[in-house]
């Protein structure tokens, strides 16, 4: 068990040695990742990519005969040619055991065609399809693979979007142009605009040299060319794509391969019988003079290949592409890892832009909502003040009434004179005044009199208050909630993430922690509504019930204090004159006992007092809206920290991405 456990490390630390240096950094870096940010297969096909063949773009404006090109290369008419573009897709040339189209749509779907399928495509049929890709037995294409793209000057935009897009990702470029034609200001713009940044990798093709009259007017051109662009392109080579597709056409291997498939044609015509066997080797013979014929032509052909230039650019392929082919791919590997590494920085970056919008909106609705209560609490304590004006009115009211509702009447007082031999009784007649309880009762008390009807109001004005309050604190979280779900609507879903990170954790955590806002942010903000509504309710509810139920029991309460005080004093008076006076109520001894009877300090400091109940309420709210706010905001302060950490890590990779990068760059 352990010789094996140390077989297996030791295949792992030769598989680790074997690795090259932008292997082994790939892997190193991406450890140091979330395993979410990026798919095993997307690492696995970047330390791959140095065993995989180049990719060079034919690129070129429309009619510069990259498709004929092409069929040089090949040595077989299998791409379409004509004076109008095709097709805007791209077509992706690599080996294959045979000729067979790979036909891969938009939708994903990959299906294989024959190669003539491309000779039938119009652009309309093609709408649906994303690329082609044609495998062909050639066998420098195990090494090489070509990018057939559109024409940069097709009337369709979209030829020239596609091809734009596909330099993004390439190792190479064949320019292709016509030789009487280049050198052009507008080539010339759209060379710098495309292809600056592949001089090293770049070969400037001057086709249909055989349309020019002398070798003088071909060098001439190509002078011309140099002058021009020379600097945008490693070399420039004149060449004649349809001398060297004649050729190739032409060639010994081709003469071979046609008398073998027409034999075989023929043959397969025969019915087998005795007679057949000499008709057989009559047919052999005849397809062998053919053989001999064409074959004392191939110096010719030989010749012809020669001179199209066709052999140029299979030395720059072996001087300039091939020997840097290993370098080159590590160097795109690293390219798309950083870009990778770009990406996922941007999509970090936007992640906590969405909290930090997050966070924007929290903050102000706390400034917004301080200000609004300020507002509201000037226009509040009017009210408040009214009620508390109201209340002080209506006890002026009563007190009048009931100061005008005393009345006097004669009493007799017996008074003891002391003589020598006996003691001498007097009788004073005195006025007094009476307080008519009974009767003030029955009216104040009265549901029909206006002051019963009065207080009354007072007490609903008290309690509708709250309503009035209610709307207005709840109208706070309604606009935050109606925030928040815009926020949510808008940043959360103009996230997108880039392909190769499609499980991102941190985008998820999000969109979950979004779609339970009302959980993770709201719940508190109406909570604290709730409460501090209830609190003010239950307060004034108790103020205004306390008016309206006990309306009549205070009043009944009032008039007996005062009545009592009327009547201990006139008995008191009875008993001793000198010591004991009589009582008169005042009307601010009758506003005094209903001050008491109706707690109306109580209410004063509840309605108009420095630190009254509105003022306390609000202050209480704004003291817990603090307190909310606090911690969500420390919420979203551990979710951007996370992100800022995952960030760091995405720059420290980037940062030894570009060291490596500068070195690798020396090496091309």
């Amino acid at each position: 068990m352990l010789e094996q456990y140390i077989q297996e490390c030791n295949e792992i630390l030769n598989k680790l040695k074997e690795k090259s240096p932008t292997q082994k950094l790939i892997m190193n870096l991406s450890n140091n990742l979330d395993t979410n940010d990026y798919s095993l297969s997307f690492i696995n096909s970047l330390q791959n990519k140095s065993k995989e063949p180049m990719q060079i773009a034919i690129i070129g404006q429309f009619s510069s005969g990259k498709s004929t090109f092409l069929n040089s290369l090949l040595g077989q008419k299998i791409l379409p040619t004509g004076i109008t573009p095709i097709t805007s897709k791209v077509c992706k040339i690599c080996y294959g055991e045979e000729y067979i189209l790979e036909v891969i749509y938009k939708d994903g779907r990959k299906v294989l065609q024959h190669v003539d399928f491309l000779q039938k495509q119009t652009r309309e049929e093609s709408k649906e399809i994303d690329h082609f890709c044609l495998y062909a037995p050639i066998l420098f294409l195990k090494e090489i693979n070509f990018l057939d793209t559109p024409g940069f000057n097709s009337q369709n935009i979209d030829d020239t979007q596609t091809t734009s897009k596909i330099l993004e990702n390439i190792d190479g470029i064949i320019w292709l142009t016509l030789i009487d034609n280049a050198g052009k200001n507008s080539e010339k713009i759209l060379l710098k605009n495309t292809i600056k940044n592949y001089a090293q990798k770049s070969l400037c093709v001057l086709n249909q040299k055989d349309r020019l009259h002398s070798q003088k007017d071909i060098d001439t051109s190509v002078e011309y060319a140099i002058g021009t662009f020379g600097d945008i392109f490693k070399k420039i080579i004149p060449i004649s794509a349809k001398m060297a597709l004649d050729a190739r056409l032409n060639s010994d291997t081709k003469i071979y391969q046609t008398s073998l498939i027409t034999m075989t044609q023929k043959i397969q015509t025969i019915n087998p019988t005795q007679e057949s066997i000499e008709q057989i080797r009559e047919l052999l013979t005849q397809e062998e003079t053919k053989i001999n014929e064409a074959l004392k032509k191939l110096q010719d052909n030989e010749n012809l290949m020669e001179q199209s230039g066709m052999p140029l650019i299979f030395d720059f392929l072996d001087t300039y592409i091939k020997p840097k082919a290993s370098i080159s791919k590590e160097y795109s590997a690293i390219k798309k890892f950083k870009e990778m590494h770009v990406l996922l920085n941007l999509q970090y970056h936007k992640l906590k832009m969405c909290y930090i919008n997050l966070e924007k909106i929290l903050k102000e609705h706390m400034q917004n909502t301080k200000e609004n209560i300020n507002i509201t609490q000037e226009k509040e304590q009017k009210i408040f003040n009214d009620l508390y004006i109201g209340l002080d009115a209506l006890l002026d009211l009563l007190a009048q009434k009931i100061y005008n509702s005393l009345t006097t009447k004669n009493i007799e007082i017996q008074t003891i004179q002391k003589g020598i031999i006996s003691n001498k009784i007097q009788i004073q007649i005195k006025e007094v005044t009476i307080l008519p309880k009974e009767q003030l009762q029955i009216t104040l008390t009265n549901e029909d009199s206006q002051l019963y009807k009065n207080f009354k109001s007072l007490s609903l004005q008290i309690k509708n208050f709250c309503e009035l309050f209610s709307k207005s604190i709840n109208n706070y979280s309604k606009e935050l909630q109606k925030n928040i779900e815009q926020w949510k609507n808008n940043e959360i879903k103009r996230q997108e993430i880039y392909a190769i990170a499609k499980d991102n954790k941190t985008l998820k955590d999000l969109e979950e922690f979004s779609m339970a806002y009302y959980k993770n942010l709201l719940t508190p903000y109406f909570k604290n509504d709730l409460e501090i509504i209830s609190y003010l309710n239950s307060e004034l509810t108790f103020l205004s019930n306390f008016i309206s139920i006990n309306y009549n029991n205070i009043i009944t309460l009032s008039l007996n204090k005062i009545d009592l005080k009327i009547t201990n004093s006139i008995d008191k008076h009875k008993e001793n004159q000198s010591e004991f006076a009589l009582f008169t109520p005042t009307l601010e001894n009758i506003r005094d006992t209903l001050n008491e009877g109706f707690c109306f300090e109580q209410f004063q400091a509840r309605l108009f007092g420095p630190m009254n109940l509105l003022k306390k309420t609000n202050s209480k709210f704004i003291s817990q809206l603090e307190v909310i706010t606090k911690q969500n905001m420390q919420i979203i302060s551990v979710n951007k920290e996370n992100i800022n950490k995952q960030i760091d890590t995405i720059k420290g990779n980037l940062k030894e991405i570009r060291e490596f990068q500068n070195m690798e760059l020396k090496l091309l």
